[in-house]
């Protein structure tokens, strides 16, 4: 599983309008879900992370199809007019799920 983050500092009041940005058009292929957090502290602070059940190779794959590569793009412009920095930005492979103990 890799999962791709980002945080965010956005302008303020433009949740709403980033949110419509950020929504990939169309959904990236094989991502099977995204979310979207909001820092309770700094609402303004927007954290991101899309899923994707894959290998590292998998991942790089389907993010280095051409029209994959043309829809991020076009994406990330979208995003650009209601960002104020990338804060951090990464993709992260998943090396362990931690659980509640059974019964818990």
């Amino acid at each position: 599983m890799m999962c791709a983050v980002a945080v965010r500092r956005i302008r303020p009041d433009s949740y709403e309008q980033f949110r419509k940005a950020w929504q990939h058009d169309p959904w990236l292929p094989k991502y099977e879900r995204a979310i979207v957090l909001r820092n309770e502290d700094a609402p303004d602070q927007v954290l991101t992370m899309a899923f994707f059940p894959g290998s590292q190779a998998e991942y790089e794959a389907a993010r280095d199809d051409p029209d994959t590569m043309r829809a991020e793009a076009a994406r990330l412009q979208r995003i650009s007019q209601f960002e104020e920095a990338v804060l951090m930005s990464g993709v992260f492979e998943l090396v362990e799920e931690v659980l509640p103990p059974a019964g818990t």
